[in-house]
């Protein structure tokens, strides 16, 4: 008896650790959620730049593809990294605008603006025609990107 009392206990034990694990992990921390936001942000800025470094004739079409990919892999990512409590309001260093949460619809329409313009500029840049790759670099830029930071960021400071 003491062996099943003993296992109850354990099993219990490990139950209550995993329970307050996850307690844990879902009380996020709002700076760091920020500041992973940002190193994103920086993230997108580069393969949007290695984009236009193929476009430029400094980097071959596989760099160029594979930058276009990273975007589309960032754009994928993105939904995750702007959970609640991390706007500007909670965090100051935080660019982030209340209007992504009182108007999450629009936003969430936004993100998958930018999925599908990634997507295609992939297609573009794989495609070799750097005219149809440029036409795409400037609409990603321009319906995806800047469309969404001029809606739900704040100015940078």
């Amino acid at each position: 008896m003491s062996k099943a009392l003993a296992g109850a206990v354990a099993i219990g034990a490990v139950i209550l650790a995993l329970g307050w694990g996850a307690g844990s992990v879902s009380a996020q921390d709002s700076a760091a959620v920020v500041k992973d936001r940002q190193a994103t942000m920086k993230a997108q800025g580069a393969a949007m730049g290695g984009v236009k470094k193929y476009l430029d004739g400094a980097v071959d079409q596989a760099a160029g593809t594979k930058s276009a990919e990273e975007l589309v892999s960032i754009s994928e990512s993105l939904a995750g990294k702007f959970p609640k409590g991390s706007g500007n309001a909670e965090v100051p260093t935080s660019n982030a605008k209340p209007e992504i949460w009182t108007e999450n619809d629009k936003f969430v329409a936004a993100q998958k603006t930018f999925i599908d313009q990634a997507q295609k500029l992939v297609v573009a840049v794989k495609s070799g025609d750097k005219t149809a790759a440029s036409a795409q670099y400037a609409a990603t830029g321009k319906d995806a990107c800047g469309a969404c930071h001029s809606t739900f960021r704040l100015p940078l400071k």
